[in-house]
């Protein structure tokens, strides 16, 4: 698997369970007789900052996934090139 497909596959998890968090803390905030007033208020936004940070840099790292794998698949065809040219020398 690409490093694009498990960096997005990892974007998504870490999304999904920050809502989870999210969604938890606001359920346990609305049913305690415990909690502050602005305990909900105070949980989304923390959560909502959360999800928005990751989702800012959610494109950046999808660019550095991509240019590695770039890399990749440069250095593993100019490493197949060299075994093409002269298979028996590069064996030690």
């Amino acid at each position: 698997m690409s490093r694009r497909k498990r960096t997005l596959i990892a974007i998504v998890v870490i999304e999904l369970l920050l809502a989870g968090g999210w969604i938890w803390l606001h359920g346990m905030a609305m049913t305690s007789p415990h909690a502050a007033k602005d305990s909900a208020r105070v949980i989304g936004e923390v959560f909502g900052g959360a999800m928005g940070l990751v989702l800012a840099l959610s494109p950046l790292l999808y660019l550095m996934a991509r240019n590695n794998d770039r890399t990749a698949a440069s250095a593993s065809a100019s490493a197949r090139e060299t075994n093409r040219r002269s298979p028996g020398q590069n064996r030690a």
